[in-house]
This record gives structure tokens, C-alpha cells and sequence, in this order.
């Protein structure tokens, strides 16, 4: 394979998300709207029809309907809440005047809704009649009526098996709706909220899109969901898909009483594919899924796959994107009968251009082979390569990846509308203003114990920095979904310091073949560093695994290429810092921009020399910013293969800070994590000075518990080596320069390599008939994640499903980022 070839991956930045935090998720709709603000566009009502409505009737149809809405319903029609009351008096007409010219009885035009009735509930509840006579009509093509009713469900709150799910909306198209139960996520196809006032638009809508947020993060089937919206008699149709979502331009229903009609009808008698549902997943009574993947591409047999639990669902804030769902999961039958082993199904969307997960890493390791086979390589990596030559000559190097059983490329978003316009500030409060003043000591007080209890934890949605949007195309994004053999711990929920330091370890080798293969992963987290066993609850020593290739890049980029505007790339609690503040923390341009004065000692003292020696440094500069604004300038940060090793420092300090039993932390190593564990995009100061300022290590080391001094001192030795490479390599402009990250990678491994070496001494030294050697550091218990309900403990390639809200909590421990389940710790040893 060419080296052209194997570099035409394109760019995947990461807009602004992050997951949902553990409260409900209507004190979460200010965070939605920032994270989604710049995801919409918006377009003509009909070019929304025609894009994104299941399908729009034709005239014919259209007005087929129309005259039946102007008929009065006879005796013994109807089914639904509108079906005769009475044997001998029809049901009024819904509609008014004639085929040409007509309008809702219950809504004459220009008609104030308000002198209807002040009433939200009363007003709308006509709505319910139109839609049930529209459902009870016979259609005149080749559709049928769908399952789903409109219903009115005024302050119902939606029902799921998720925490944090605590949506109300005013109405709904429905499947299985009974007043008595609960309105479940699953069962909701298309959302609508109603208020009387205009004023409140932007309120309604963050309603209908938060309760889609919602639904799109409890249901694995929905590919899309659709919203309608309406102030007054103004109403706006919604989509949101995972490439973008769209509003149309809003019309009044009363004065365009076709185009409502139609909007009914669409909904009313689409399939379930076109409402947004996968066909190719099943929802089974127990609340498991059945998915259905082709052997292989283009095959017509099908294997099917059931879930026995959930591994890793985060919330996300945000519809677009790539919060991957990761399931346990069994082969079954066409009778549902179970056989093999659990695998292990990740769900995904991924950009349409993108590579799959199989394709890049069957590319890594041809060019790992073709590394290790070539003599030609830099000097600074003969170390590295003669290291690891013999696992990659006998082919074991691939046990530290994540074997691939069967992988599907499933369906294509819908393409935006054509004439759709990028929309910002469509769901986001004004900011205030910037003069109103703070009054009272009281009030003063109160403010800084709320920053002081909220500071540290996930974000409180006002922390959000609102960013500059960028323009963007919404390239349309593909389904994947791939199988896995083996089921895995996250390092997250490893249960003692000294597995997590020895799972890490051993993740320096496939970065280290990565990093000679020219890859970097870009995405390492506590969720995609997988410790693996045949049986998970054996004895012996884990093995690790990298996993999430879908971000891995080739490093260096072609020569031309520029980074991404937005390379926000991986988890926020590990992600690099130079990532995170996309500038480098160190100025290379900045220093090349001054001007030395190359004085003379012997005339120095001259004035005259002096100012002729300014002269020309002025000249200099003068041309040296001429040439820098005329040439185009990249803008980002290029991910490189130490932004890699440092997410792994993170993963380190975020275990010792936040996972370890209070017992045997102290207060201020709690604290130090609280603050710089934080739930955002944008850094906190003391994320930044955690990096850049020796005292803060020197500090930490000294206040930590005695028995970790080694463990800690160990990683501010590291901190210190991160930060000199950063510096050296921005002073020397050795960005590309493979061979300048060799010392850095030498360096982690030979840290890691002794810190191990402790761990299996004092492994070894232990009795193992003896409970009383819990003395040594490596034997220090962590905080692990309590799985709720039917989700056995103990199991797991990333985390558990968050499960039902906590009453009056506003935040998440930072101990929680995985999973964001409640923790526990390590049950003692008995004496």
C-alpha cells in the first residue's frame, strides 16, 4: 500500500459534547443548548417536507382528505376518543367551507387562540380530534395507518429506564398509549409542545428538543426523531438526525390549513422506517434488543445478535455525533434460542467518508508489519524496534487489540435541505447583561459557596464558554457496527492501584507500535483501555487492550493539510491540554518573531550605534510580520503521539485522586482531582497548572498518604518530562519530527516498566493464603462502580447504563466518569 493511499482519511473533529451528567435532564437543557447550538439549520416549510418528512401526499391524496374532513362523521364511524357518543347525531365536520376554501372548525383564522381560552391545555386539544379523523380515514394509495395516535399528554412526564429521564411534553404521536401508564421513550415517534404566548419559542423549543435528546439516547433503534412545535397558531416542524438537525420556517396552521393537514397525514400513515426506526433492530418485551447483521457485505443471510446487558451507554447532550453504545450481547436463532460465546457489539456513527474501525486497524497493522520489516527507519527508533521485534515477527503484537468478529456498514443520514441556512442561537438563552449588579453580601456569600460546592465537578450549565460556530457542511454520517470477541474490563473499573498501574503499562506497547507505524490514537480514555482474562473473575495478571480506533490518524499529515478548526478529539477529563486549548504551550511564532540585537560590547555604550542597531531590528520585524500575515496560517492543533502518553498520565492521576476510598486518600488529594476533573471542553486553571507549574506536583507529593509516595512522585517525574518535550519540541519546531517523540516514549515506558516491577514484587512476596498484605500501594482498593437493577456487577468493555435520577443532586462525582453510576469500594478482606 502507497503512502498516498493510506493517508486520504479525513479529518474528524468533535464538536462541543460531552456526556449527560447524573441529574435530570431538564436542569440539563441550558448544556444542551450550547452543545447543539451551531447543529441546526434551518429552511422553507416545504423544503423541510420534501427533505426530511417521511413523504409528502401528493395533491390527489391531499385533497382526498380534505373532502372527507368536510363531511360530518356518520353514525357508528370512528374509533378512536372521537367515535360516536351518541346513536343518532353525527360528530361535527373538522373542517369548515369547501374543497377550494376551508379552515378548522375549532380554529377559525385569524381568530385570537386566546379568546378561545386561556387555557394551554383546552386550546390545543382540538388538535387530538384532527389528527383521530385523519387516522380514521381510509388512505387512497397504497399506505396504512401506522401504529401510532395522536394523543394529548399535557405535563407527562417521559417515562424510561434510564436516570436522568424526566422530559414532559404536552403531546404526541404514540404507540400503546394508556392514560394509567407510563409514556415510555420507545413508544414516542413524533414530540410536540404547545404554548399560547410567541414569547416563549425559544423556551417550547428547547423543550421539544430536549425530550428528543432524550429519546434519541434511551432508544438504540431511532436513527431519527421528528418534533412539532407551536406558539399561538404559529407552528415549526423539527428533525434532528445524527449529522444535523433541522427547523423549518414557521407557518400559521389556521391561515395554511393544507399544509397542516398534510404534515397529519405524513405522520400518520409512514412506516416505522420512515418515523426514524431502525428495521434492522428489534425491541424485545424484556427490553433487550436483537440486532440484524449480514455475514458479510452485500450477503443476504443475516445473523442475529441478542443483548443480555448494557456496557458503556453514555448520555449524550448532544443528537449528532458518536457517543458509541456498547452491548454484551449472544448469537441467536430465528427462534431465539441462544448459542456460542458472549461477544461484544459496539454501535456507532461514524462520518460517511470515514474509514471503519476494521479497515483502520487492518491498515495499522500492515504498516506495523511493514515497519518492523523495513531496515530503513529513524535512529531514534531503534530502541523501540528492536524491543518489540520478536511479537511482531510472530504476529502476537495483535493481542493487544480488540480481535473483530464481524463488522456491518448500516445506513446514510439524510442529506441537509438544499436551500437550509446554519443556524446559531436557535435554543440558547441571551446572554445577560453585563451591567446588572450583584446586591447584597448575603447573595454575595451565597454565590461563592455555590461556586465553591460546584467547582470540580461536571459542568453547571452557566461554566459553559459559549464558542465561536464554525461554518460546516454536515456531511452525512454512516451506521457501524462491529462485533468483538472479547469481553473486557475498562481500566476504570480495574479494583486495585496495582492492576490499573499494570494494565497501563502494558498499554505502552501497542502506542509504542503505533507510534512506529506513524498512527496516533487520539482518543485514549479510562473507557478504551480494556484489561482482558478468559474468565474475567480468574486469578493471574490482565492483559491489556486499546480499543475506539475509529479517531486514529496517521501523524505526521500530508504536507498542504491543515488540523481541523475544532480537533477537540477523546474524553474531557483525559483529553491532552494542548488539545483542549488548541494552541500549543509553546509559541513557536512568538519567539521567532523577536528580534535579537546582536550589540557590540565595545560600542554598546554609543548612542548612535544603539539606534542604528534598533533601526534595523525594527526593519526586520517589520518584514517578518509582513510575511506572516500574507501567508496563509493553519490554525489547531495537530494531535501528535505524545498527546497520547499524556492522556495516559491522566488516566494515572484521575485513578489516584478520585477512585481511591477515602481511607486512604486525604482531603486535599480529593480536592486537587475535583478540580481538575471537570466535565468541559475548555480547560480549568488548575487543569492548566497541574502541567505548567512545578509547585503543584510538589505539593501533591508532599500532602499524599505515605504508603503512595512512590506512585505519585512517580508521576509529577513524568508531569515534569511532559511539559520540557512540549517546551523543547514548540522552541525547535519539531512538530513532525518523528524521531523527537522517542525520548518521551522511552521515558513513560522505563517509569511505567519499575512502577510494574513493584506491583509483581510485592505480588509475589504475598502469602496467598495470607489476607493481612494489603500494606504495599499496589494493593490499595478503588472506588468501582455499582451496576443497578439487572445488570450483573464485575462485567464489562466500557461502563454501565446510567439508571434512574437521585433526588435532589446537582452533580456527578468525578469518580463516576465512565459510567456515572454510584461507586463503592472494594469489599475488605476478612481477617
Amino acid at each position: 500500500m502507497t503512502n498516498e493511499n493510506k493517508t486520504k482519511f479525513p479529518d474528524t473533529p468533535r464538536s462541543q459534547k460531552s456526556f449527560g451528567q447524573d441529574i435530570g435532564i431538564v436542569q440539563l437543557r441550558n448544556q444542551i443548548a450550547r452543545e447543539m447550538d451551531g447543529e441546526f439549520i434551518t429552511c422553507p416549510v416545504e423544503s423541510f417536507m420534501e427533505t426530511y418528512l417521511p413523504f409528502v401526499p401528493t395533491e390527489k391524496e391531499t385533497q382526498y382528505f380534505v373532502k372527507k374532513l368536510l363531511e360530518d362523521i356518520p353514525t357508528g364511524r370512528g374509533a378512536g376518543p372521537y367515535a360516536l357518543r351518541s346513536d343518532t347525531d353525527p360528530i361535527p365536520s373538522v373542517l369548515t367551507g369547501d374543497e377550494t376554501n376551508f379552515a378548522f372548525r375549532a380554529y377559525p383564522p385569524k381568530k385570537k387562540m386566546a379568546v378561545l381560552t386561556d387555557n394551554e391545555i383546552a386550546v390545543f386539544k382540538g388538535w387530538e380530534k384532527i389528527a383521530e379523523t385523519i387516522g380514521n380515514i381510509d388512505y387512497p394509495g397504497q399506505r396504512n395507518r401506522n401504529k401510532f395516535s395522536y394523543v394529548n399528554v399535557p405535563y407527562k412526564p417521559i417515562d424510561s429506564p434510564n436516570r436522568g429521564s424526566n422530559n414532559k411534553i404536552d403531546a404526541a404521536f404514540v404507540a400503546a398509549f394508556e392514560k394509567n401508564k407510563p409514556l415510555l421513550t420507545t413508544d414516542i415517534a413524533v414530540v410536540m409542545e404547545h404554548k399560547l404566548s410567541e414569547s416563549q419559542k425559544r423556551q417550547n423549543a428547547l423543550q421539544a428538543v430536549s425530550a428528543n435528546v432524550q429519546i434519541m439516547n434511551d432508544d438504540v433503534r431511532r436513527m431519527f426523531t421528528f418534533g412539532i412545535t407551536t406558539e399561538q397558531r404559529n407552528v415549526t416542524l423539527w428533525y434532528h438526525g445524527r449529522s444535523h438537525s433541522a427547523a423549518s420556517h414557521t407557518f400559521d396552521f389556521t391561515e395554511n390549513p393544507k399544509l397542516f393537514i398534510q404534515v397529519l397525514i405524513a405522520f400518520t400513515f409512514a412506516t416505522e422506517e420512515e418515523l426514524g426506526y431502525d428495521p434492522t433492530v428489534t425491541l424485545e418485551a424484556d427490553g433487550n434488543y436483537t440486532f440484524k447483521l449480514p455475514e458479510s457485505p452485500g450477503s443476504k443471510e443475516f445473523r442475529l445478535f441478542r443483548t443480555l446487558e448494557p456496557l458503556s451507554l453514555y448520555r449524550s447532550n448532544n443528537i449528532t455525533g458518536r457517543m458509541a453504545r456498547v452491548y454484551k450481547v449472544v448469537e441467536v436463532n430465528e427462534s431465539g434460542e441462544a448459542f456460542g460465546d458472549p461477544l461484544v457489539l459496539k454501535d456507532v456513527w461514524l462520518d460517511s467518508t470515514a474509514e471503519t474501525e476494521k479497515k483502520i486497524q487492518d491498515t495499522i497493522f500492515g504498516d506495523i508489519e511493514q515497519f518492523w520489516n523495513s531496515t530503513d527507519e529513524p535512529t531514534e527508533l531503534k530502541e523501540i524496534k528492536k524491543a518489540h521485534q520478536q511479537i511482531v515477527l510472530d504476529g502476537s503484537y495483535k493481542k493487544y487489540f480488540l480481535e473483530i468478529v464481524l463488522d456491518h456498514s448500516g445506513q446514510l443520514t439524510k442529506l441537509r435541505a438544499k436551500d437550509g441556512i446554519q443556524t446559531t442561537d436557535l435554543l440558547a438563552e441571551p446572554d445577560p447583561a453585563p451591567h446588572l449588579p450583584r446586591t447584597g453580601a448575603k447573595s454575595q456569600k451565597s454565590q461563592l459557596q455555590n461556586d465553591q460546592a460546584s467547582v470540580n465537578t461536571h459542568p453547571i450549565a452557566s461554566k459553559i464558554t459559549k464558542r465561536p460556530v464554525v461554518p460546516r457542511e454536515y456531511s452525512p454520517k454512516r451506521q457501524y457496527r462491529v462485533l468483538f470477541k472479547e469481553l473486557c474490563k475498562t481500566v476504570g473499573r480495574l479494583e486495585t492501584i496495582g492492576d490499573v498501574v499494570t494494565v497501563l503499562f502494558q498499554t505502552l506497547t501497542p502506542l509504542q507500535l503505533l507510534f512506529c507505524a506513524g498512527w496516533v490514537h487520539r482518543d485514549i480514555s479510562s473507557g478504551n483501555i480494556l484489561a482482558f482474562k478468559k474468565t474475567l473473575e480468574s486469578k493471574g495478571p490482565w492483559l491489556a487492550k486499546i480499543s475506539d480506533l475509529e479517531y486514529a490518524k496517521k501523524f505526521p499529515m500530508p504536507k498542504g493539510s491543515a488540523p481541523a478548526a475544532d480537533p477537540k478529539t477523546g474524553t474531557p477529563y483525559f483529553m491532552p491540554l494542548e488539545v483542549m486549548m488548541s494552541s500549543y504551550l509553546f509559541s513557536a511564532e512568538f519567539n521567532n518573531a523577536i528580534i535579537e540585537a546582536p550589540l557590540d560590547p565595545a560600542k554598546n555604550t554609543v548612542k548612535t550605534e544603539h539606534k542604528r542597531i534598533n533601526v534595523e531590528r525594527l526593519a526586520q520585524f517589520k518584514q517578518k510580520l509582513q510575511m506572516s500575515t500574507t501567508a496563509k496560517k493553519a490554525t489547531g492543533v495537530l494531535h501528535n503521539f505524545q498527546h497520547d502518553l499524556e492522556s495516559i498520565w491522566w488516566i494515572l492521576l484521575w485513578n489516584i485522586c478520585c477512585r481511591l476510598h477515602p481511607e486512604h486518600s486525604t482531603q486535599s488529594l480529593q480536592d486537587f482531582g475535583k478540580a481538575i476533573f471537570v466535565n468541559e471542553m475548555k480547560p480549568t486553571d488548575s487543569r492548566m497548572r497541574c502541567i505548567t507549574e512545578p509547585s503543584i506536583g510538589e505539593s501533591i507529593v508532599a500532602e499524599a498518604p505515605e504508603s503512595l509516595f512512590p506512585l505519585v512522585s512517580a508521576l509529577f517525574l513524568l508531569r515534569h518530562d511532559l511539559y520540557q518535550h512540549y517546551v523543547d519540541r514548540g522552541k525547535w519546531r519539531t512538530y513532525d519530527d518523528i524521531g523527537s517523540y522517542s525520548k518521551i516514549h522511552n521515558i513513560f515506558f522505563d517509569i511505567f516498566e519499575l512502577l510494574n516491577i513493584e506491583v509483581t514484587k510485592a505480588s509475589e512476596a504475598q502469602d496467598p493464603d495470607d489476607d493481612d498484605g494489603d500494606s504495599h500501594w499496589s494493593k490499595i482498593s478503588l472506588l468501582v462502580k455499582e451496576i443497578r437493577n439487572s445488570v450483573a456487577e464485575g462485567s464489562a468493555v466500557g461502563e454501565p447504563e446510567r439508571k434512574r435520577p437521585r433526588s435532589n443532586e446537582d452533580h456527578v462525582d468525578a469518580r463516576e466518569v465512565e459510567s456515572e453510576g454510584r461507586t463503592k469500594a472494594k469489599q475488605p478482606r476478612k481477617k
